[in-house]
């Protein structure tokens, strides 16, 4: 079985050059491996602001700040994450097998011959990449774009892993088939998988909900927990709230003035 790791961002404050107010305020931030995570919250919220400083991108205020790994401090510069954008970087004119390669030989060095070329296999088929393997990049669809860069990134030996926006320019079926996938690739390949998103139509796959708002995080816990905070314990009362939109999650969060540590 795998060992689980842990890592976590404390203290993180943070504002812009010319703006007197912090977006945040000595926010702590503890991710597991195995677990699918989605940070959600409105434009301003500070997503893309705490996204680019775990990807160390921004630099936190806070002299305090610190990051651990499975308890021990760790020094800033460590590449601890993969990364996968909103906007498609894949080379139009490769092949889905050839990418993988190339990605393949340059993360997996010191693996064996033959899990360099197996891997790359088995990463292609959990994502359902198998029949696009021999196609080029040119020839897929959206969706199938973003499948590719997801599995490009998981050939890291990083156990923690970030997209942005996984789900622009897919429908809803597309989304949930995609976020469970994920799920399973968490826990499977041992990596915490952090999702940057503001859709709200698949909640109830995700191991843990960060909502943001204004630096803050408002809501924190399970999907069972989100139901809860909305007064429901019924299970089955689930796709009801799949379908809220996210002013509305936001409403009925924000209503409550709570302040989670995450």
């Amino acid at each position: 079985m795998n060992q689980q790791h842990q890592i976590t961002f404390k203290h993180i404050c943070f504002k812009y050059k010319g703006n007197r107010d912090l977006l945040f305020h000595n926010l702590d931030v503890s991710l597991k491996t195995g677990e699918l995570v989605g940070i959600l919250g409105s434009s301003g919220s500070g997503k893309t602001t705490l996204t680019e400083i775990l990807l160390e991108q921004l630099k936190p205020t806070c002299q305090e700040f610190q990051i651990l790994e499975d308890g021990r401090s760790q020094k800033p510069g460590k590449n601890y994450w993969s990364y996968v954008p909103q906007q498609n970087l894949l080379r139009d004119y490769l092949k889905v097998k050839e990418i993988f390669k190339v990605y393949a030989d340059g993360n997996l060095k010191n693996h064996p011959k033959a899990e360099r070329k197996s891997l790359p296999l088995e990463i292609a088929r959990d994502l359902g990449l198998s029949e696009f393997w021999d196609k080029k990049i040119s020839e897929l669809s959206g969706g199938q774009k973003r499948r590719v860069s997801i599995g490009i990134e998981l050939l890291s030996d990083s156990p923690y892993f970030v997209l942005d926006e996984p789900s622009s320019g897919l429908d809803a079926l597309s989304d949930r088939n995609l976020l469970r996938t994920l799920k399973i690739l968490a826990q499977t390949a041992n990596k915490a998988i952090v999702v940057i998103t503001h859709n709200t139509e698949n909640l109830a796959i995700f191991d843990k909900l960060i909502f943001l708002s204004k630096g803050l995080p408002k809501f924190v816990g399970t999907f069972k927990d989100l139901l809860k905070e909305f007064q429901t314990t019924d299970e089955y009362e689930i796709s009801k709230y799949l379908d809220l939109s996210l002013a509305e999650v936001y409403q009925e969060v924000q209503t409550s003035g709570r302040i989670y540590r995450i």
